[in-house]
């Protein structure tokens, strides 16, 4: 029997938001921790939402944000950075564009019942809470980009 090659898919179903506020103390990003009924329970990152129907990514992300934390964003941007990995529970390879969402400094996070718990911490802190390497690497990327705001190679986005 000659068994015939495949590929694992690869597919974009969706966003990651890394929510950030400039506070005195400098740039502030929002961690969350999934709830344990959803996938990945237990496990710290960034918001993480699917696309529905026709919407653009900037649709995807206000959505999201407000359906997830009840925050509204002052802007979004698109990065150049993507993140990636192999999502088990699909068999496939997601790639996630990530955008950021700025936030006003005094804003108040309403959590759903998707995620558990939140941080607002400091780059260094997010690096140590984050569950996953990519999102670490992540997270060095912006915050050497959000050294001169907005980033030179940001786009930004209105949905």
């Amino acid at each position: 029997m000659n068994a015939k090659s495949t590929h694992i898919k690869i597919e974009s179903p969706g966003v990651n938001v890394l929510v950030v506020k400039k506070t005195y103390d400098g740039w502030q990003y929002l961690i969350l921790k999934r709830a344990e009924k959803e996938s990945y329970g237990g496990f710290w990152g960034f918001m993480t939402g699917g696309k529905q129907g026709e919407e653009t990514v900037a649709q995807v992300a206000v959505r999201e944000l407000n359906e997830e934390t009840q925050l509204t964003a002052k802007s979004l941007w698109a990065t150049e950075h993507l993140i990636q990995f192999y999502e088990p529970e699909y068999d496939s390879i997601w790639i996630l564009p990530l955008i950021i969402a700025v936030v006003e400094d005094d804003a108040k996070v309403v959590l759903s019942d998707e995620n558990s718990e939140f941080r607002w911490l400091s780059v260094s802190k997010a690096k140590h809470r984050v569950s996953w390497k990519n999102l670490s690497t992540a997270l060095d990327n912006i915050s050497e980009e959000l050294e001169i705001f907005p980033a030179r190679n940001w786009v930004q986005i209105k949905a």
